[in-house]
């Protein structure tokens, strides 16, 4: 059995590092998982692995759940490409083999947490050893506020309107102040 270890950093913080190890053959969703409780994220909300190249730019998505829609099962399985990854039917090694390989790992798609994961060793693992685990934690993580949105909806209409209302008394015509005759 072998074993990654990842180091995985936030461009949100200065100075967070966390070093996890996780075996070769567990999927992709375990480490999700581990990272859910590890930072003690709510387990309900969205979440993608990218497998991204040197530059982090993403390639290949895993994510947590398919929301492609239908198969076309009138397709030989031969002819059908898979191009969506399921975190829990994916194993790491499947994606992971080479030192230095990148992923980016995104949770909750609307108050983004992106990480970066980079692939830092590869080794046997311990037979006593639980996996994944943390090997190395150095700063805390502020995590981002929750949406607030308003129940009201009487009340969100009322200060939306009046938000409109004001933005439109605040244009009164000085956008003639920025461009000269010329600029037309």
């Amino acid at each position: 059995m072998k074993v990654y270890k990842f180091r995985l950093l936030t461009e949100e913080q200065d100075g967070f590092i966390r070093e996890i190890e996780v075996k070769s053959d567990q999927t992709f969703k375990d480490l999700h998982e581990f990272i859910v409780k590890t930072f003690k994220f709510k387990s309900k909300e969205l979440a993608s692995f990218y497998i991204a190249n040197e530059n982090w730019e993403k390639l290949i998505e895993i994510t947590l759940l398919d929301m492609s829609g239908e198969v076309d099962n009138g397709l030989k399985t031969d002819d059908q490409v898979q191009t969506i990854f399921i975190m829990a039917e994916t194993i790491l090694d499947r994606f992971l083999d080479e030192v230095g390989q990148k992923m980016i790992y995104e949770y909750d798609f609307l108050q983004m947490q992106t990480f970066q994961l980079e692939l830092i060793s590869i080794s046997d693992g311990g037979k006593k050893s639980i996996y994944p685990k943390v090997t190395y934690s150095r700063g805390k993580l502020d995590k981002q506020e929750g949406l607030v949105v308003e129940k009201d909806s009487e009340k969100l209409k009322a200060e939306l309107l009046h938000e409109f209302n004001s933005i439109l008394k605040d244009d009164d015509d000085d956008d003639d102040d920025y461009f000269g005759d010329d600029d037309y």
